[in-house]
């Protein structure tokens, strides 16, 4: 058995089983209100969703003009820019000592309004690059959308079941991810070299960097949570992306420039994160309504 049969089996489970335990993991601990109390604070979520659906995206196309990214890579990071809601963004907020009803109610709208735009925005950003918006709805459904709902419905309904079951899928969902960053840096680890030179890892770190300093400025501007909008809007879902551009572009550069992008938005946002939690006065932001 050849390494790439390995990389492919391996892919194929670890790849769908961190998206569906990210998705768990944040549900189990959400009741049916706790999603819906976002939306009276209008501010927060507008601000977040222009962080992660215009700023971003704005941003990306931006850089990989400028860095004159491959075109292929390009592709891996404009699926990147459309994903938002990332699980780990909880992580980074309590490492940054962030107001954490707000970055958790945050993360539950992101992520349903990513399952509805990644299907529209892509093929619009991505013109003249052959994109199957039916495919990628239904990646999205059965990988993210179906396992939040199915999880917060446990979590409405058995809590206590629902309890003991969010720290071991947590576990799970984080071993998941590095096995899936490990396998397809072992799988494309030749692609991954030949992103050297191209502008691609200085696109990147852009991306991050300018993400997370404009959703602060929209953050700290319109809501008072600066903090958490810089998270959110600078940590992409490296789940949703990731099961993009595997079922829809699984032999190009776009695979492993997002795998690269996940590694890197690590590496720069833990340390920024407990850089900010360490400050005497950390960004706690506006509390949401109580529920």
């Amino acid at each position: 058995m050849d390494l790439q049969t390995v990389t492919d089996a391996v892919a194929a489970v670890a790849v769908p089983l961190f998206a569906v335990t990210s998705m768990v993991a944040v549900g189990l601990g959400h009741t049916v209100r706790q999603f819906l109390t976002p939306l009276r604070d209008a501010r927060l979520v507008l601000a977040g969703l222009a962080a992660n659906f215009v700023i971003a995206p704005a941003v990306a196309f931006a850089v990989i003009t400028v860095f004159g990214v491959p075109q292929e890579a390009r592709i891996g990071l404009m699926v990147l820019a459309c994903a938002a809601g990332a699980p780990f963004v909880l992580k980074l907020s309590q490492l940054a000592r962030a107001d954490m009803a707000v970055s958790s109610s945050l993360l539950a709208v992101m992520l349903l309004a990513t399952i509805g735009y990644m299907p529209v925005a892509l093929p619009v950003l991505l013109p003249g690059v052959e994109v199957a918006p039916g495919a990628i709805a239904s990646v999205l459904l059965l990988t993210m959308f179906l396992p939040l709902v199915g999880a917060v419905l446990l979590r409405q309904f058995t809590p206590t079941a629902a309890s003991l079951a969010q720290g071991p899928v947590g576990r799970l969902s984080f071993v998941a991810m590095v096995v899936m960053l490990a396998n397809q840096f072992l799988a494309d680890h030749r692609e991954l070299a030949g992103l050297v030179g191209t502008g691609t890892i200085a696109a990147i770190l852009a991306c991050i960097v300018l993400n997370f300093g404009l959703g602060w400025i929209m953050g700290a501007w319109r809501t008072g949570n600066g903090t958490v909008l810089g998270i959110s809007a600078s940590q992409r879902n490296m789940g949703a992306a990731t099961v993009v551009v595997v079922a829809n572009f699984e032999d190009s550069l776009a695979v492993p420039t997002v795998v690269l992008a996940g590694f890197l938005a690590l590496i720069v946002l833990i340390p920024v994160a407990r850089w900010l939690g360490r400050g005497p006065h950390p960004q706690i932001g506006k509390a949401l309504p109580a529920h």
